[in-house]
């Protein structure tokens, strides 16, 4: 019969570890495995990381400027020069030359091309024209030699280099001032021709023919046409004056006219004073005073022949004095038409000339730039003074820059306990008695590697009878109820920030209890922002800080929402779906107003709210919904409205701590 080993358990909340009986031999031969595994393999890490050669480094820097002007001195930094500069040091040539001299000058150069390509390096520093010249080694007192030897030959180049841009420069200046010579000489030369084709007498344009004519046929025809003005008033004003009766003669008349009136004036009184005290026919009966009856139908008749014969007169002469201002001005009009068109030619023309003036300025100064630039360029000798500064040369350091032996020695420890615990799991895998035991792999906790369990025994997990069933389980319901879930405090705090203001404000609304039908059929006569309450056909709600602050900056605009003055239910649903989408939240086959809204309920029974009074703020439910909502009720229910906050904090503020 066989004899079985007893095996304890040790019980946790949460696991179940077997406590095995220790076998001593055993656990004695895997523990000298694993230290003289762990040590051979940590000498021979210890021993490779030492072995590596300390290296060192030395630095230099130098100041270079770009060489496309000789004359111009780099004020900012150039990129593509420094850039430039850098492929030169690192050129063959360069370093072949420095290469000879160093075996030249030291006994330590018995070094190839391509190790000094390996040893040298040159870093730009961002933003200046500075380069960083650097050599890395294993011989700290021959690397300042080499990066100095490296200067001293750049140096020379640059120089020569210089020398030959400079002599360049000149032929190249010189070969200019000739050929602007030249074009200034073709340009004078057409201008002149120009100027005796087209009749351009002065460089002024308004002292040329054309425009001086111009100029005094628009004087000419401004005073005809205000003289034509002040006679057509003229006229109006004699033709006003006849129409209303009034007396118009020439000035000539009006003496004589004044005469007759005034005998006639003096008759009229006089036969009127003799009228009152005598009859008319006393008047036939004196010789002296018969007379005055024909003498005033004669002067009527005069003034009157006079009147018609001297506004006959004035109204003729205005009307000709009328007549030639406007003739005058119709010839005018119709030299002045001549004279701009003859003036538009001439401007195109004149434009044109002023262009070769222009041309002919900028060829001058050009010239003049040119030969300034040849004047201090052949004054200077900048074969001397080369476009580059040696800032600071090598110098001898000690101090090596790698390699890292402490991270060396950290490596080299964890891939010796690897190798220590490897060959442990290796040698259990080799000496297994079964397939079933070869199975079983790892075992943990680490301490069962040192001290393996019996391969006989199988280990049963023993359950957890300390997990309390859930309460208000819908599953042993005779109906079948959804399964909702409300979204994290975190969650919808993250949905919002990334919503636009439509999209927050439909948050915001279902998780205060409406319905996406509820939303698309809301006015703005139905919020209350005085007393933060929405009034619906069915119930008045409450509404958040931060919900109302959306709502009148929306009502401020006339409508609820910015993009359009409605929305539908699709609408709603796509607006959120799209929110979803950018929030990265699945909405678990559910539309996202319906999880959004579900969320609200679940907030309200978590509180305690009674099933039967959620629909005083979340709207209509029916029976099978109010029962889902069931299984998040706390053991603390049954609660009145006026017991809960019906306001969910995503609407009056923003959330910091996420909440299941």
């Amino acid at each position: 019969m066989k004899q079985t080993q007893k095996i304890e358990y040790i019980t946790h909340s949460d696991s179940v570890i077997p406590s095995i009986p220790d076998n001593e031999g055993h656990s004695f031969s895997r523990v000298k495995v694993f230290l003289l595994t762990f040590g051979i393999s940590l000498l021979i890490g210890l021993m490779i990381n030492f072995s590596r050669p300390a290296v060192y480094q030395a630095e230099a820097t130098l100041l270079t400027s770009a060489p496309t002007a000789i004359d111009q001195q780099s004020l900012e930094a150039d990129v593509q020069h420094v850039a430039i500069q850098r492929q030169k040091l690192l050129g063959f040539e360069l370093l072949s030359e420095t290469l000879l001299r160093l075996k030249k000058i030291s006994t330590m150069a018995d070094i190839s091309l391509a190790d000094i390509r390996q040893m040298l390096d040159v870093k730009p520093i961002p933003e200046t024209n500075l380069l960083s010249m650097t050599a890395t080694g294993d011989h700290p007192d021959f690397l300042p030699t080499v990066i100095n030897t490296w200067i001293d030959v750049y140096l020379e180049a640059r120089q020569h280099n210089t020398a030959d841009a400079s002599q360049q420069t000149l032929d190249k200046l010189r070969n200019e001032l000739q050929q602007l010579e030249n074009q200034i000489k073709a340009k004078q030369q057409a201008i002149a021709l120009f100027r005796k084709q087209y009749h351009i007498n002065s460089s002024e344009r308004v002292e040329n023919e054309h425009l001086a004519g111009l100029n005094a046929l628009n004087k000419a025809y401004n005073d005809a046409k205000e003289e034509e003005v002040k006679t057509k008033a003229k006229l109006d004003a004699i033709k006003q004056a006849i129409a209303e009766g009034r007396t118009v003669v020439p000035q000539q008349e009006q003496r004589s006219l004044s005469h007759l009136e005034r005998r006639y004036q003096e008759l009229k009184e006089k036969l009127a004073e003799f009228d009152k005290r005598y009859t008319r026919d006393y008047l036939y009966l004196q010789p002296s005073l018969k007379f005055i009856p024909e003498q005033i139908k004669k002067l009527e008749k005069e003034i009157r022949i006079k009147r018609k014969v001297g506004q006959n007169s004035v109204l003729t002469e205005a009307y000709q004095a009328y007549q030639a201002a406007k003739q005058v001005t119709k010839n005018l009009q119709k030299k002045l038409a001549e004279q701009q068109k003859k003036a538009a030619e001439f401007t195109t023309l004149f434009a044109k000339y002023e262009q070769l003036v222009e041309d002919l300025k900028a060829l001058e100064e050009l010239y003049r730039d040119t030969q300034v630039r040849l004047v201090k360029i052949e004054s200077s000798q900048f074969e001397k003074y080369p476009q580059v500064d040696v800032i600071e040369r090598a110098s001898f350091n000690d101090v090596p820059i790698g390699p890292d032996y402490t991270l060396g020695s950290l490596i080299a420890f964890g891939v010796a306990l690897f190798l220590a615990f490897f060959s442990l799991w290796l040698i259990d895998f080799l000496t297994v008695k079964d397939k079933k035991q070869a199975d079983k792999g790892f075992h943990f906790p680490v301490s069962v590697w040192f001290n393996p369990p019996p391969a006989a025994e199988k280990l049963e997990p023993v359950s957890d009878t300390g997990r309390v069933e859930q309460k208000h389980d819908t599953a042993s319901l005779p109906f079948k109820v959804p399964e909702y879930s409300p979204l994290k405090n975190d969650t919808l705090e993250y949905l919002f920030q990334l919503s636009n203001p439509d999209t927050q404000q439909l948050i915001l609304l279902l998780l205060s209890g409406l319905t996406p039908a509820e939303i698309s059929q809301l006015k703005t006569e139905q919020i209350d922002l005085e007393t933060g309450l929405l009034h619906l056909p069915s119930r008045t709600i409450p509404l958040g800080k931060r919900l109302q602050q959306l709502l009148e900056n929306a009502i401020k605009t006339k409508t609820l929402w910015q993009n359009q003055t409605h929305l539908s239910e699709d609408d709603i649903d796509a607006l959120l779906y799209c929110a979803f989408v950018d929030a990265g939240i699945e909405s678990q086959q559910q539309a996202p107003a319906a999880v959004l809204r579900q969320t609200y309920i679940i907030y309200l029974v978590r509180q305690g709210l009674r099933l039967n009074l959620l629909e005083t703020l979340a709207g209509s439910l029916t029976p099978i919904e109010m029962a889902a909502f069931s299984r998040f009720a706390p053991e603390q229910r049954g609660k009145r409205v006026d017991q809960v906050n019906p306001i969910y904090p995503l609407c009056d503020e923003k959330i910091c701590s996420p909440e299941d």
